[in-house]
């Protein structure tokens, strides 16, 4: 979902030229929808979920939960 890579660029905190944003990692099958797909719905914003490990449609606070660890996890790596 190219709207992450898009609000994580945007975001306050972030302080970094390059930003990747790796999908399928870990073996995990299935999309993440952001808020804008999820209400567009189609195959990624919602169908998506019934071939993956997700037993129910996403709910709309998925996309703050994910930006939200992404903070988490560069703050744990910057004090490092």
């Amino acid at each position: 979902m190219v709207d992450y890579a898009i609000r994580l660029q945007k975001e306050a905190w972030w302080r970094g030229p390059n930003l990747v944003v790796a999908a399928y990692a870990n073996d995990v099958v299935g999309y993440i929808p952001s808020v804008r797909v999820l209400r567009e719905g189609g195959y990624e914003g919602g169908e998506a979920y019934y071939g993956s490990i997700w037993p129910v449609p996403f709910a709309e606070d998925v996309e703050s939960i994910v930006v939200n660890a992404a903070r988490n996890v560069v703050k744990k790596v910057r004090q490092q």
